[in-house]
């Protein structure tokens, strides 16, 4: 198979294993991607898979648009309706198409860290909160830390006042994002993680779905990321 010619032993035994999980360890400069976006090819092409039941996660948007330029070259098939992407793109296009079931607007707005600070300054002033005892970044990333965490206001344990009181900025940061239909970046992966929790039905249309699902820099997923994977994998699906 031309697919394969390229491949030395160690990339064509990762590309050609059996449908089961598998972990590969591979140095910086040793091909992942390239044995990546190999194996989803070899899959749809020898009938493994179909381009809809494969879901390729990487972090980030450079990655991802190599990894889809890469399969394209290999197969003649439109790539762009597959799931590649990054844990955020691919989990907010997920929100996008169950925007009712996440209880977001349609059109809701992404913040970037520059707006989410803005929410904060906004949030603390509100509130009568001295910035410099509780800087605005450092309640950011009190914010964030909890979303990767998977934890909303109300399960975030506070040991301290200033923790006490970040908890209180955090809920009534959340409400400010509700009334405004916004979200930020770790609010998609969180609402995402939390509308397949709870959502039986779409859960088990996606497990049924995503027959491989493939990470790149699996080292790098934080706990979140790994628990979003585990759910989308269904019984007799293989994450690879």
């Amino acid at each position: 198979m031309a697919l394969l010619d390229t491949l030395n032993p160690e990339q064509l035994a990762a590309v050609t294993l059996p449908s089961q999980h598998a972990l590969i360890l591979a140095g910086a400069g040793s091909g992942k991607t390239r044995v990546l976006t190999t194996r989803i090819a070899w899959l749809i092409q020898t009938g493994n898979v179909s381009p809809a039941g494969v879901l390729a996660v990487t972090f980030t948007n450079k990655a991802a648009k190599e990894m889809l330029t890469r399969i394209s070259a290999m197969l003649p098939i439109n790539v762009r309706g597959m799931w590649i992407g990054t844990f955020h793109g691919l989990c907010n296009r997920m929100l996008r198409m169950h925007h009712r079931d996440a209880g977001l607007p349609q059109l809701f707005t992404i913040l970037d860290t520059a707006d989410q600070q803005a929410v904060v300054k906004r949030v603390l002033k509100g509130m009568n909160v001295d910035e410099d005892k509780f800087p605005p970044r450092q309640v950011q990333w009190f914010i964030n830390d909890a979303k990767e965490e998977g934890k909303r206001p109300g399960a975030v344990e506070a040991h301290d006042e200033f923790g006490r009181r970040c908890v209180e900025l955090y809920a009534a940061y959340e409400e400010v994002l509700r009334r405004e239909g916004a979200v930020d970046f770790p609010e998609l992966l969180l609402r995402s993680f939390e509308l397949l929790s709870a959502n039986e039905v779409l859960r088990d249309h996606y497990r049924s779905r995503f027959r491989h699902i493939l990470v790149d820099e699996f080292q790098d997923t934080n706990r979140l990321q790994y628990r979003w994977l585990k759910l989308l994998t269904g019984p007799g699906a293989s994450l690879f």
